[in-house]
């Protein structure tokens, strides 16, 4: 085989994996991992399944693949938003409203459902998803915290578990409650309220019981 031919068989392929994964995260998300076979996946994207199977091995590869994809997705999303350039008050507000706004969104409330329904199948690939994504989005902001803090002369104890407490924060009760409730939401308004807040405790701390008075 020529290297050309090669190369174009090699993107082929790139292409077809690429349409398994948003298929079966589509799939995944709508129906619930136990209604899904690899025949359905197939029949939508018009493979066959001994590609499937070649790339994936069979359904539960497929799963954890759309698992790694989408943990992938979200710290790659994050990463544009953690500018080290903008001064910590102002970066964080961007990193607290974009993570929210996508943490509410109708893609991750499926997506958080979905894990959550193939746990009782897949207990430690379930666990180890909701370890790594959340890692990954942690370590994004880390490395900006590190950042900011050197150029602005403020200085964090521990700069990945401040990281932990800021998306504490700015998850708060709205993300449980998204998966919960399909009629759930925030405006504008609010996110960024709530995100100030946010921002504020961490960079301020709660008020005071003194100052409270």
């Amino acid at each position: 085989m020529s290297q050309g031919a090669a190369s174009t068989s090699g993107d082929r392929g790139v292409a077809r994996r690429r349409l398994f994964l948003e298929t079966a995260l589509r799939v995944f998300c709508e129906r619930g991992y136990s209604q899904v076979s690899v025949n359905d996946i197939v029949q939508l994207t018009g493979g066959s399944l001994a590609t499937l199977y070649s790339q994936f091995g069979n359904k539960e590869g497929l799963f954890l693949a759309v698992l790694e994809e989408c943990n992938a997705r979200l710290a790659a999303d994050l990463c544009p938003v953690a500018d080290p350039s903008l001064a910590l008050r102002a970066g964080l507000q961007r990193i607290g409203e974009h993570y929210l706004r996508r943490a509410l969104s109708a893609e991750s409330r499926r997506f958080f459902k979905m894990i959550v329904a193939a746990s009782a199948d897949f207990p430690a690939a379930a666990k180890e998803c909701l370890r790594v994504g959340p890692n990954r989005v942690v370590e994004t902001v880390a490395d900006y915290l590190e950042k900011r803090a050197a150029k602005e002369s403020v200085k964090f104890d521990d700069a990945h578990a401040a990281a932990i407490a800021f998306f504490a924060l700015v998850r708060g009760p709205h993300q449980y409650r998204a998966t919960l409730e399909d009629d759930y939401g925030l405006t504008d308004d609010e996110i960024s309220d709530h995100v100030r807040y946010a921002v504020k405790v961490l960079l301020e701390g709660a008020p005071s019981m003194a100052s409270a008075r």
